[in-house]
């Protein structure tokens, strides 16, 4: 199993999971045109692309869908409580699943599970292929009991760290926005995200990616500072014992072989 994500942040986000058997597209917020350029780059070939999987329904998660669709002509999943805030044009693609269960695409197990954030419905996902499991959860407010419980015992697990908080309460944001963000409906802190790490490597993960920075609330540099000395104060070495990645908002992650 193959993982690679294309682009993650507020002005776009897409990861590509393929197997021998089946390719899969998770979120789809680029324009074609840069889309095709970080495929190009990844050495991924659109067009072989099985499905889309939505985890909910803002525009920097699906405003590449309704094209994407219409010049391949893919099936859609997304939760039925996420389908009418849609663009129209992705309606006849969308697959009438349900979303609350677990299903199978090709060789692939897919577990949805709810995260806390201020859509309609947001999906984490757990996707497991034989024994290996990569589990995405972003765009969350806390890390809840049965979200870390779905995400424990993943080879790989991107998990957002979306600010630093200091730099959020300190910066330009109205406050009114602040408080979206810092609140249990809104997005994971550095330190939130640190925490939750630990859980999950004490349960075995090794690999992890942190996704969904800020622009303007967070630094690569200060994600990866947070959840590397969260960590080494708890006796895992980051590069050693486990392994701490950055997703970027304006290019693909290398490919992750799970």
């Amino acid at each position: 199993m193959e993982f690679c994500n294309l682009a993650s942040g507020s002005r776009g986000n897409c990861t590509v999971i393929s197997t021998k058997d089946v390719n899969i597209m998770i979120d789809n917020g680029l324009n074609f045109r840069t889309l095709s350029e970080r495929a190009r780059l990844a050495n991924i070939d659109l067009s072989k692309i099985n499905a889309i999987l939505i985890t909910h329904e803002h525009s920097d998660h699906v405003k590449g869908i309704a094209g994407f669709c219409k010049k391949y002509s893919i099936p859609v999943y997304c939760h039925r409580q996420s389908k009418e805030f849609l663009d129209p044009m992705i309606s006849p693609y969308i697959i009438d699943s349900d979303m609350d269960a677990p299903f199978e695409l090709g060789d692939l197990s897919i577990t949805p599970f709810r995260l806390p954030h201020d859509s309609n419905y947001n999906l984490g996902y757990r996707i497991t292929q034989g024994k290996n499991s990569i589990a995405i959860a972003t765009d969350l407010g806390f890390v809840s009991d049965g979200a870390l419980e779905k995400l424990k015992g993943s080879d790989l697990v991107m998990l957002e760290s979306n600010h630093d908080i200091d730099m959020l309460r300190e910066g330009a944001y109205p406050f009114m926005l602040k408080q979206r963000i810092l609140g249990k409906n809104g997005h994971l802190s550095n330190d939130d995200c640190a925490g939750a790490i630990l859980e999950l490597a004490r349960s075995g993960t090794k690999r992890f990616l942190l996704a969904h920075l800020s622009q303007d609330n967070n630094t690569p540099e200060i994600a990866f500072d947070c959840t590397a000395k969260k960590l080494e104060n708890n006796y895992f070495i980051e590069g050693s014992d486990v392994f701490v990645d950055v997703a970027n908002q304006y290019k693909s992650t290398s490919k992750f072989t799970i």
